[in-house]
């Protein structure tokens, strides 16, 4: 028998702090969006260690390097608004032993709410995890959420993960209006729609923007890039479609 305990009719309510779907009795009041479960420091279980978001401005831990690395995307995803990791726990029944499952995250986009489960791939199409994996999306679609299963054939796309690694590293570089309409400019000054970052490198040095900027200005989606594609100094920039306009209208006036 397969069942999960509530004490809401939301998978996420916004009051987290106030309920959980799936959560044990516990002796003290845990705050808002903290984990359901501790994630064990030592013992045989590698690779554990902490990931600090600039998304959500939340330190998370993690307990394998798919898991990590998949935070990485989630920062870097314009469509993700919010994730935290063990957000809930699931009950199952497996014979006569009764079990309690914790998904890996709780991801908000901007049209729904996801709880994901991250795992290897071969893990998954091993069968082991079926059971588990029907019983979850039965229950968070009763929960009007979408219970997702990332692996790391998903997660460790290249040269996608690699640049976003990359970028990731100045996501916190403070980015100022006056840079915003300083690229804007060197794109209607060249009239063009695209420039090799190579080239942008060089104009905004001639600017005093330093490179650490332009990284940024990538991470968070005012300036854009093919992200398939390596992030060299041959990588066509451009601006997003909303700058775009704006520039145009400048432009036509």
């Amino acid at each position: 028998m397969v069942c999960a305990t509530k004490q809401t009719n939301k998978c996420l309510p916004k009051d987290r702090a106030a309920s959980r779907v799936g959560k044990e009795p516990e002796k003290q009041e845990r705050l808002p969006n903290m984990p359901v479960r501790k994630i064990p420091r030592y013992g045989a279980q590698k690779n554990i260690g902490k990931f600090s978001s600039v998304k959500t401005g939340r330190v998370a831990w993690y307990e394998s390097l798919n898991e990590r690395d998949y935070m990485y995307l989630l920062d870097f995803d314009p469509a993700v608004t919010y994730w935290h990791e063990q957000p809930l726990k699931i009950r199952f029944t497996l014979g006569d032993k009764t079990h309690w499952y914790t998904p890996d995250l709780e991801v908000h986009r901007d049209s729904r709410k996801q709880i994901v489960e991250v795992k290897a791939k071969d893990q998954v199409e091993s069968g082991k995890w079926d059971l588990l994996f029907r019983t979850a999306t039965s229950i968070c679609r009763k929960e009007e959420c979408e219970y997702v299963v990332v692996t790391d054939e998903v997660i460790r796309q290249e040269p996608k993960l690699e640049s976003v690694k990359k970028l990731w590293k100045y996501a916190r570089t403070p980015v100022y209006s006056q840079h915003q309409i300083l690229c804007s400019e060197l794109f209607r000054k060249r009239q063009v729609a695209q420039i090799e970052l190579g080239d942008l490198f060089q104009l905004c040095k001639t600017k005093s923007v330093p490179a650490q900027c332009l990284y940024a200005l990538l991470f968070w989606g005012i300036l854009d890039f093919d992200i398939t594609q390596p992030l060299d100094h041959f990588n066509l920039i451009s601006l997003p479609l909303c700058m775009v306009s704006v520039v145009t209208k400048r432009k036509a006036s």
